[in-house]
């Protein structure tokens, strides 16, 4: 993250933000809202906290941020330099933002979310590819629901290479 004499984004997100949007996930979920509903704002500030880490900036995820790129990805982009992303390709979290929230809430209730054991699970979970639209189908159908140990392996499992 880019601080000292350096702007920080406005939408920086912190860790004492991250400790309250997990403690609305429990709260929501013992008034009896599902967990679909309650880890939304966990998903979205984690996924915020995570990429300005990776990438420097909080902005919505774009092809342009990312340089790992699938091969037929990459393909689509050297045929068609001026293709229009929406129509082709999909920023990928190799760890879903759901399964990446809960890591965070399982953090949160040991009580030992920190900046420390964010980074760490960031470094080890956190990554973001561009994928072609028929990838991103395939990759749903077979790993959506499904855990992997890493981003790499849940690519693989759905013969995704880079």
């Amino acid at each position: 993250m880019i601080e000292g004499n350096h702007a920080v984004s406005k939408n920086a997100i912190t860790v004492d933000q991250l400790k309250l949007a997990c403690r609305h996930v429990e709260e929501m979920m013992a008034a009896g809202v599902t967990e679909n509903l309650a880890i939304r704002t966990l998903e979205l500030f984690a996924d915020v906290y995570a990429k300005l880490h990776v990438i420097g900036n909080t902005s919505p995820h774009h092809v342009n941020q990312v340089s790992l790129w699938s091969i037929k990805a990459r393909g689509i982009r050297n045929a068609m330099p001026d293709a229009k992303p929406k129509d082709h390709f999909r920023v990928e979290h190799g760890t879903p933002k759901r399964g990446f929230a809960r890591k965070i809430l399982v953090l949160y209730q040991r009580n030992e979310l920190s900046t420390e054991t964010l980074l760490d699970v960031i470094q080890r979970d956190y990554r973001l590819a561009v994928i072609t639209l028929d990838e991103d189908q395939h990759l749903n159908r077979i790993a959506r629901s499904r855990l992997f140990d890493t981003p790499e392996a849940r690519w693989k499992a759905a013969g995704i290479e880079f």
